[in-house]
């Protein structure tokens, strides 16, 4: 985001699409490169030595595991959001240009 030329716009700031777009691809490949992080069956669980800690330990490590797949799993939505928004931005604009034509050559309106 930028700050629009003397504070025209929603509260003084305007898209910048290429950085929507950027935004999209630096938080897709950085949910691929966090989730590769952890091995795919969760972290290694140490021997505490003790059956029933060993099993409690298991299941903390487990959740570990789960709560690092969901992180980047939000980081991954967080991708297509940003995606979404800049096509949406995109259409609009579009949609802005082509009804702009439209106005300025009546002829062409459908």
């Amino acid at each position: 985001m930028a700050f629009a030329p003397g504070g025209g716009g929603g509260d003084g700031f305007q898209v910048v699409m290429s950085d929507l777009l950027d935004a999209s691809t630096t938080f897709h490949n950085e949910a691929a490169t966090y989730k590769a992080i952890m091995p795919d069956g969760g972290p290694a669980c140490p021997d505490g030595g003790d059956g029933a800690f060993n099993q409690s330990l298991q299941v903390a490590v487990q959740l570990i595991g789960a709560l690092h797949l969901q992180a980047a799993g939000v980081m991954e939505d967080d991708s297509a959001k940003l995606k979404k928004a800049h096509d949406n931005y995109a259409n609009t604009e579009e949609s802005l240009t082509q009804l702009c034509n439209q106005i300025s050559s009546p002829l062409t309106i459908r």
